[in-house]
């Protein structure tokens, strides 16, 4: 992961360069969203044309309709769209595999027997789904939060991007929930749960824990977030962790670059509807831009 670095501030910068001379831009739609979902396709292999249709039909994925919890029309058109071309994409590179993570599991052989491409299409959805939602989520709970918070705006632009998206994931992650199966009989908080037993692990309340963060619901760059559990622990310890915190820092660093103050137009924004997903699917804002330096 740390050898994506300078690619993933390259994909960035690419981002950011249609908005260096705009003074107003959907900062979720146009940024926050859009990286690590050019991160997740160039890593499967997905040419950057097919880039933002993909992200435009996984952000579909999981919207629900409104009072229901059914998936809306909307999502289940995207997931036949998506489950079509995943399906060409790894029947073409069958024919010309490469050096991406796509053609590395067409390669790759399980107790001697090469992966089926219902396998691998499973866990391109996998990917596409995780790999850029929560932290597309992430990034703009982030530049929300230090709209509301200018002192953290003005540090966090100046070069506490870590800080700063480190303590988002604390106070305010995208991934709010997950299920689990008990695979024993055990006991939480003395209440008795039976093996079989379906839960809901709640991360987010667990990270505003007042036992391990004192004033938990302060937000705070300079507390100590060891023990968050934004990516969960042992065995479920999220896949992409180390990925999704790299690309939060690069992404508030090349904006902090580029950006030396915003103001967030919260009438127009508009927040995803999903069971566990929390953040924007629209976050408008207005920049004031640093100063370039005076050419020769």
């Amino acid at each position: 992961v740390a050898d994506l670095e300078q690619r993933i501030r390259e994909l960035a910068r690419a981002r950011l360069a249609p908005l260096r001379d705009q003074l107003h831009f959907d900062f979720a739609a146009d940024y926050a969203a859009a990286l690590p979902n050019d991160v997740v396709c160039e890593m499967l292999g997905v040419p950057a044309d097919d880039w933002d249709q993909i992200r435009a039909d996984a952000d579909q994925l999981n919207q629900h309709q409104d009072g229901s919890d059914e998936r809306g029309t909307n999502a289940v058109s995207a997931a036949l769209r998506l489950a079509n071309y995943f399906t060409a994409l790894v029947t073409d590179l069958r024919r010309h595999t490469g050096d991406d993570l796509t053609s590395g599991m067409i390669r790759a052989e399980v107790d001697g027997q090469k992966l089926t491409d219902s396998q691998i299409v499973a866990f391109l959805f996998l990917v596409i789904s995780a790999g850029n939602e929560s932290t597309g989520k992430t990034i703009g709970n982030a530049w929300y939060h230090g709209w509301l918070h200018p002192d953290v705006q003005r540090v966090g632009l100046k070069g506490r991007a870590e800080d700063w998206a480190t303590e988002t994931l604390r106070y305010d992650s995208a991934s709010q929930m997950v299920a689990r199966t008990l695979t024993e009989d055990t006991a939480i908080h003395g209440t008795p749960l039976k093996a079989g037993a379906r839960i809901a692990i709640l991360p987010a309340s667990a990270n505003r824990d007042e036992r391990v963060f004192p004033d938990p619901d302060r937000y705070d760059l300079d507390r100590d977030t060891a023990k968050l559990i934004s990516f969960g622990r042992g065995p479920h310890h999220c896949l992409g962790g180390a990925l999704a915190r790299l690309e939060m820092r690069i992404a508030l660093e090349e904006a902090g670059a580029l950006f030396s103050g915003y103001e967030i137009d919260l009438r127009n924004a508009r927040r995803v509807h999903s069971p566990h997903q929390r953040g924007f699917a629209s976050l408008p804002c207005s920049v004031t831009h640093r100063a370039r330096p005076a050419t020769a």
